[in-house]
């Protein structure tokens, strides 16, 4: 930082700055004859430097090294105003120089005169010529005094001075000597200052002990400015107390005695100018407490909670000791009472709470009657405290197309308090309430992108700054729709044995599950079926059966509590299970008049396979009863076997085998025979020439060859390989 010696350096530069260069004429008359010489010469208050500039009716026309230049021989041309102009300071005021060609002239000085400065005129005559019998005339008016030569000097000049100019004088030259008039000069005395006018501080009369301050005011004239001025103050022409620089007079507690007329005196130093203001009369007043008013710190009664209140209790007029009460509407005893010769006293709370808030007024009285202010409402305010958040959403979730409602409160802060909503960072919105109460928004759910992190501020404006709530996590669930099922193949038919998967897939929906329809019923075991494997949107047969044929629908569904449920059914796919193409049909054989070829050849057939698979064993191994066994059905036109009157005897089983290992699989194990009865149930249609009925059953999957079955007992006493171990099916 600057020193004190820098600062007042560099204030001493600026002022010499701004200060004006100073043009003087020598000699120092405005007007001189055609022929003369003038020299002009710039000054400063400063070190001038090396380069001046000169101007004629404010156009440059010269530099010169020096300060000063010299006009020999002036002519009717040089006649103008002049300036000039030195490095470091302001151009110069202009100096107006006359050239005349007259006999008579009457010179004035070039520079401005003020009052209290002496002024000189002298009438000269042509290049020196004697001039006899002057006379000085102002205004026309003949003010020459006696004795007076060729100049007139008034040794200190006052604005009445100023006026038109001019002289007459006899002029003597080389063939006569005539009366001459010389030409009008314009001569204006300048106001040093102008006059004073003391004013009293306030308005109006000044109440008895209150101070008051006289303030004595006048202007210097700006090219004066550093003339010293001295001020005296009267009262009933009694000097208050000799001269003094400063403008005002104070009274510090006015009484009755200080009621009078009062004036002041303003001179300059050297007592050349003085001036009087007009008289001021002060009636110093003793009057009863009236015009009282109260004010509230912070301005406008708005103040935080802890902070400091002040009442600044008041009167306008009022004299003597002043009695003041504070008080708060709605309480019969006051705040505070207290006594002083005083016009403001104050009553501090050092620190509001909100309890603090109300009305409050003061009471002032001087002995007579006393004088409320009006009411002053003060309002504590209390910072926002951290909001609550609440959402209208069940469990935190909400379905497309709901309205949640979402709450932001603060328990405690001044209103009006603005709730300012976001979620995922982004504000959504904002609700001001003017009272106690939460803030609500209504947020209409219409995707997936309304879930997320949602949280509130709270703010009353209070230097404590927005409250931020805790985040609340609103999760959105889509309801399903547009369930579709779609099988793993193409065609709706599907052979016995193969694998199924039906797929079940939504267009939209959060977290779906799944149920699935076979017949219009919720899949579940059928006797005689193994249940397929459901596993999330897919339902797999691991090898599809005839009693597995029918229509299938699944129904996608998700809920957001037990009593609001989302469901989409899908359309119904129709699935057809078909046996595989080989001759597992069961044929009935009508058998009459060949029955004892049959017999033979059966039982050739059954000794010459006793005599190839002799010491062969089957065992039947454990049968897997999740996948029911398929029993084909009996040929087309065959009434059932109960229909028939057959015996109810149990079925035969055996083991049979091709009588040739070439001719293929085993089909059938059993030929069962039975003679028709003689009694024919009710309902049935008697066949011609049908005594006999062939049945037969199927033997289950996979099939045996002949060598697979050959090779069971092996002579080395093998185990049984897994897949020759077959089973007796019964018959239909």
């Amino acid at each position: 930082m600057l020193g004190r010696a820098e600062l007042l350096v560099l204030a001493l530069g600026l002022a010499a700055t701004a200060q004006k260069a100073t043009l003087t004429l020598n000699p120092p008359w405005s007007t001189v004859f055609t022929g003369q010489s003038v020299t002009l010469t710039c000054s400063t208050s400063h070190s001038p430097g090396r380069n001046f500039a000169w101007y004629h009716n404010k156009k440059p026309f010269r530099n010169t090294v020096k300060n000063s230049f010299r006009i020999e021989k002036t002519k009717m041309s040089d006649a103008g105003r002049y300036q000039c102009k030195a490095p470091g300071s302001g151009q110069s005021d202009p100096v107006l120089l006359t050239i005349s060609e007259k006999w008579l002239i009457l010179q004035a000085p070039y520079y401005a005169v003020f009052e209290g400065d002496p002024l000189h005129l002298r009438c000269y005559g042509w290049k020196g010529a004697e001039v006899s019998g002057i006379k000085y005339y102002r205004n026309e008016a003949y003010i020459t005094p006696p004795y007076v030569n060729s100049e007139l000097s008034i040794k200190q000049a006052r604005t009445s001075d100023s006026g038109k100019y001019h002289c007459t004088g006899s002029v003597k030259t080389i063939f006569m000597i005539s009366e001459k008039i010389s030409p009008v000069v314009s001569i204006s005395v300048q106001e040093l200052f102008s006059s004073p006018v003391l004013r009293a501080a306030g308005s109006g009369d000044p109440i008895e002990g209150s101070p008051v301050t006289l303030r004595c005011v006048t202007e210097l004239n700006p090219q004066k400015s550093d003339t010293l001025l001295q001020r005296f103050f009267y009262k009933d022409s009694r000097d208050l107390g000799g001269s003094r620089s400063s403008i005002d007079y104070h009274i510090p507690v006015a009484g009755l005695q200080d009621s009078g007329y009062y004036h002041c005196v303003v001179r300059t130093v050297t007592s050349s100018v003085w001036k009087w203001s007009p008289k001021l009369k002060i009636a110093v007043k003793r009057i009863p407490v009236s015009r009282v008013s109260m004010e509230v710190q912070p301005l406008g009664g708005q103040v935080m909670e802890g902070e400091r209140l002040v009442l600044n209790c008041s009167v306008s007029l009022g004299t003597g000791p002043i009695t003041f009460s504070w008080h708060r509407k709605g309480s019969s005893q006051a705040l505070r009472t207290e006594t002083q010769v005083s016009q403001r006293l104050v009553y501090e709370i050092p620190a509001a709470t909100e309890t603090d808030t109300g009305e409050y007024y003061c009471v002032a009285s001087n002995g007579n009657a006393p004088a409320p202010s009006p009411g002053v409402k003060v309002a504590v305010k209390v910072p926002v405290s951290l909001p609550h958040l609440t959402v209208s959403a069940a469990s935190a979730w909400a379905a497309i197309g709901d309205v949640v409602e979402i709450r932001c409160e603060s328990p405690r802060g001044s209103a009006p308090i603005v709730y300012q909503f976001h979620h995922e960072g982004a504000a959504l919105g904002n609700r001001t309430v003017s009272s106690q109460g939460p803030g609500s928004l209504a947020l209409n759910v219409t995707s997936e992108r309304d879930s997320g992190t949602y949280f509130c501020e709270a703010d009353n404006g209070m230097a404590s700054g927005p409250q931020r709530s805790a985040s609340f996590h609103l999760s959105v669930l889509v309801p399903v729709s547009g369930a579709t099922i779609t099988a793993d193949r193409m065609g709706p038919e599907v052979m016995a044995g193969e694998s199924l998967n039906l797929s079940c897939s939504v267009e939209s929906g959060t977290a779906p599950l799944f149920k699935w329809l076979h017949n219009a019923e919720e899949l579940a075991a059928v006797s005689g079926l193994g249940l397929p494997t459901a596993v999330g949107n897919t339902l797999h047969f691991g090898s599809i059966q005839l009693g597995h044929g029918g229509n299938y629908q699944c129904i996608a569904s998700n809920q957001l509590s037990p009593q609001r449920v989302f469901q989409a059914p899908s359309e119904i796919l129709a699935i057809a299970v078909k046996e595989h193409a080989s001759p597992r049909v069961a044929v009935p054989v009508t058998v009459s008049f060949l029955f004892l070829m049959g017999v033979a050849a059966a039982l050739v057939f059954y000794f010459k396979c006793w005599k190839k698979a002799e010491g062969m064993v089957f065992n039947a191994p454990e049968r897997d009863t999740r996948l029911p066994a398929q029993h084909e059905p009996p040929g087309q036109g065959l009434p059932p076997l109960g229909s028939l009157g057959l015996h109810a005897e149990e079925p035969s089983y055996g083991n049979v085998c091709p009588l040739e290992p070439e001719s293929g699989d085993v089909e059938y194990t059993v030929v069962n025979i039975k003679k028709r009865s003689v009694d024919k149930p009710k309902g049935i249609l008697s066949r011609d020439k049908e005594e006999y009925y062939v049945s037969y059953s199927v033997l289950a999957d996979p099939k045996p060859t002949w060598e697979s079955a050959a090779g069971v007992r092996s002579p080395e006493g093998g185990s049984l390989p897994a897949n020759d171990i077959y089973e007796n099916v019964p018959h239909l």
